[in-house]
């Protein structure tokens, strides 16, 4: 927890306060050395009433408060504490962008389709399930980590570009690894129920290819089920997808899906396998998705706790106070 001001360049104000305490300091020098001055000092005590001593500087004393404590108010403190949202599940969707998503054999190619349906998917979660996206071809790459900001997912598959090479054993594996590692996160704050045998996310694999480069799909997949996550692998293609050469010679490259793969790696982890999926059948498959997901924690946010009302009643308490005391210790004085 932290505090802080929504107009703290009010504070300046205060300046003024520690004018009022250097003029009341400075009165009573000078009314020290007016009474200095008056020779006859066995007439000062008829001639003069009687003085309230250190009682009016008490008074003095909380009227300055008073004062700063109502700048302080103006100022407008508040204060800034964070909490995680409690969601209902977390789901990484994992993007193929080797270039064989080039393939035009699903219109307008695969790689468009993929982005289409992918969004299409995100429209269809709940607003309350975590969802974050990895890209992989050579590389794996973590795009957007899970979160409830619809926004930045689809501004990440806006960003996705096209790369050499196929890592899918990559993606699960490090997909595996984040989920576990954001549900021990969760059960770290006291959130998740030790004893509830959910999984701590799910998979969605969008992909059009076999593994090229890496750990092989099924090392992949092992993992995944090893921790109770279920993939949902989307072949994007046909049989007949093909190609130019990447290296220029003009050629056609045949880059047929590898269903089969997909369909072993939904068996081994308990998922589902679809062929050739649209954005239709990927929210028709959200259903069955949502059946997997647990409650997790969600996204870091912070809550603003404004605390003028505080500062205000301080400061007209100790004015109410001052007001009172000198009322009672000085009246009649001068």
């Amino acid at each position: 927890m932290s505090t802080d001001f929504l107009a703290p360049g009010r504070l300046w104000l205060l300046l003024v306060v520690l004018a009022l305490g250097g003029a009341y300091v400075a009165v009573l020098r000078w009314r020290t050395t007016t009474q200095i001055r008056f020779t006859r000092i066995d007439l000062l005590d008829s001639v003069a009433p009687r003085r309230p001593a250190w009682r009016r500087h008490v008074v003095a004393g909380l009227q300055l408060l008073g004062l700063a404590l109502a700048v302080v108010a103006i100022a407008r403190p508040v204060e800034r504490t964070t909490e995680r949202t409690e969601t209902d599940g977390r789901i990484l969707v994992l993007f193929d962008v080797s270039l064989s998503m080039m393939a035009a054999d699903v219109e307008p190619d695969r790689f468009t389709a993929a982005q289409e349906a992918a969004r299409d998917f995100v429209d269809e979660v709940d607003d309350n399930v975590e969802v974050g996206l990895i890209s992989f071809a050579g590389i794996v790459n973590v795009e957007v980590p899970p979160t409830l900001d619809r926004d930045r997912l689809f501004s990440g598959i806006d960003r996705l570009e096209l790369a050499e090479a196929t890592a899918i054993g990559d993606a699960l594996s490090t997909a595996s690894r984040l989920l576990v590692s954001a549900a021990d996160g969760s059960a770290g704050d006291g959130a998740s129920d030790p004893d509830d045998d959910r999984p701590p996310g799910v998979i969605v694999l969008l992909t059009d290819g076999e593994t090229t480069v890496g750990r092989p799909t099924m090392e992949g997949a092992e993992e995944a089920a090893v921790n109770g996550i279920p993939v949902y692998a989307i072949s994007f293609g046909t049989p007949f997808g093909a190609i130019l050469d990447p290296g220029g010679s003009g050629q056609l490259i045949p880059v047929p899906i590898r269903h089969d793969e997909m369909v072993r790696v939904a068996e081994l982890t308990g998922g589902l396998a679809f062929e050739a999926a649209t954005g239709d059948e990927l929210a028709a498959a959200y259903d069955d998705i949502r059946e997997s997901l647990g409650e997790t924690l969600g996204d870091e946010i912070e809550i603003i706790t404004e605390q003028t009302w505080r500062w205000a009643l301080a400061a007209f308490g100790l004015l109410a106070l001052a007001w009172g005391l000198s009322l009672w210790w000085l009246r009649g004085m001068v």
